[in-house]
């Protein structure tokens, strides 16, 4: 005999959906003692500025490019030397990126770094690489699933890590310091959580 879902289990469901996106964007008791900080509280835009367009929308605890327009989202604060930590999802040939030390007038790829989620550059900085400066080892996404990446920027040193594997070790001084973004291209539907950063104290 079918059973029927009832009312109360939908409940339990959307509670234990919930805390799985709360837990996704949450600090642990280790990286709070740490000093790192919750950059995206996984239910709205604050401390996050559109520009230019993009649509940006919070859905199921993530920060979501629909890909209906072009456009970026930053931090409404500027960083200089931290870590960054920060999880992803989008399909194989998703053209996006993260943009560091950028300035929130003017092209972010070109007043900072726009570190590259795109397996697919025409000339070859693809995924992990800073564009225009610095190549990173080849990689693919996972597509559809939560990507990884850690990125370290300390003076003019950069390391980029992707689900545990390093993908770029190098030195570029052209910038230094700006806000923290992703970029969103149209047709190009991409997500964003867990953003956590780690100042790097000089």
């Amino acid at each position: 005999m079918r059973s029927l879902i009832t009312a109360v289990e939908l409940m339990a469901l959307a509670a234990g959906l919930a805390i799985a996106q709360g837990q996704n964007n949450a600090l642990t008791r280790k990286e709070s003692a740490d000093g790192w900080m919750l950059l995206f509280d996984g239910k709205s835009l604050n401390g996050w500025e559109p520009h230019v367009g993009g649509d940006w929308i919070v859905e199921d605890g993530a920060l979501v490019c629909p890909g209906t327009t072009a456009g970026w989202l930053g931090t409404s604060e500027s960083y200089s030397n931290y870590v960054l930590k920060l999880e992803f999802r989008g399909a194989e040939k998703v053209n996006s990126g993260v943009f560091l030390r950028s300035q929130k007038e003017g092209q972010p790829h070109i007043t900072g770094y726009e570190l590259q989620i795109w397996d697919y550059q025409p000339a070859g900085y693809n995924t992990g690489s800073l564009v225009g400066s610095v190549k990173a080892s080849p990689v693919k996404i996972i597509p559809d699933q939560w990507n990884r990446y850690e990125i370290t920027a300390e003076d003019d040193h950069f390391v980029t890590v992707l689900n545990g594997k390093t993908l770029l070790h190098a030195h570029e001084s052209k910038y230094v310091a700006g806000v923290i973004g992703f970029q969103c291209q149209k047709n190009n539907r991409i997500e964003f959580r867990a953003i956590k950063l780690l100042p790097i104290q000089k």
